[in-house]
């Protein structure tokens, strides 16, 4: 059910999911004893049902998007998302929102200051006249993630109650810290694959060294970009061990092109303290990391 980086261009965006999976459990009449987290991307939207009061995952809905080339161009489908899908009528416990974007910073806890968001924005990207700021304090690490999301985003979301903002960056970050502890590994590159961007999050002595973010049109600027920031935190591509998470798959063309130059290659896993649906045993368990893992933020 996983989608290969490049087909994805070619695929129509009709606002109905390609994905479409609910538990036998799943009840409209129970849906304020559901939280649900959703990821936004200009690749598409999906979106996890969370039943509180078993503590598992049990729906999961996912749209692709096509001929989204900026934010703004991303609020039709959006909004047709939000309006036509029934689930969206529904009352939840509430309901959590991660942008993906590369516009976040990391702000240490000691310098932070609630007010000056727009001031911490503005040390590393410009200013956009419709930015709204927000901030995640991260439990794992000492800062805050500073960071905009536009204002006709946030507009696309007004008819829905109980809404909640987060950088999906935020719950990558989390868990690959809480993977690095419970490991007891000394160093460790967690890469996270989308159709047209990926992350890199670096782990020495359990602490936070790197996390930046890339966009890529093809294979070649992926694997470029993966091998500048190794060397740049001098270390040896064919010693380097890498977890992989997000949408790549042995026979994509990005993992062939991983393995060329990466010797050692692992994929990561779901939350191992939460409970999954039957329904997804048949998606990969390193897929939509940033996704299950958003309960980190909470």
């Amino acid at each position: 059910m996983t989608v290969s980086f490049y087909n994805f261009a070619f695929l129509v965006n009709t606002q109905k999911p390609h994905i479409s999976l609910f538990d036998k459990s799943y009840s409209e009449s129970n849906s304020k004893n559901y939280k649900v987290y959703i990821e936004l991307s200009n690749s598409g939207l999906k979106h996890i049902v969370f039943d509180t009061q078993n503590s598992s995952f049990i729906g999961f809905e996912a749209y692709r998007f096509a001929d989204i080339y900026n934010d703004y161009s991303l609020v039709e489908p959006l909004k047709n998302i939000i309006t036509n899908n029934p689930f969206y009528k529904n009352e939840f416990k509430n309901i959590n929102i991660a942008i993906v974007n590369n516009r976040s910073t990391l702000i240490p806890n000691a310098v932070f200051k609630a007010d000056k968001l727009a001031s911490f924005h503005h040390f590393n990207f410009s200013k956009q006249e419709e930015d709204i700021f927000f901030s995640d304090q991260l439990i794992n690490l000492s800062a805050h993630n500073v960071y905009s999301i536009p204002d006709f985003i946030t507009d696309a979301f007004n008819k829905l109650q109980n809404v909640n903002f987060k950088h999906f960056s935020s719950a990558l970050i989390e868990s690959a810290l809480i993977h690095s502890q419970k490991e007891k590994t000394l160093s460790a590159i967690h890469v996270h694959v989308l159709p047209t961007s990926f992350q890199i999050i670096a782990i020495k002595n359990q602490q936070l060294e790197l996390y930046n973010s890339f966009n890529y049109q093809s294979s070649e600027d992926f694997i470029y970009y993966l091998l500048f920031v190794l060397d740049q935190l001098n270390i040896n591509n064919e010693e380097a061990s890498i977890i992989l998470t997000g949408e790549v798959e042995k026979n994509s063309v990005i993992y062939t092109m991983l393995y060329k130059y990466i010797k050692t290659l692992n994929y990561g896993n779901r939350p191992e303290n939460l409970k999954f649906s039957y329904i997804f045993e048949e998606t990969p368990r390193h897929s939509h990391q940033a996704l299950f893992n958003q309960f980190l933020c909470e």
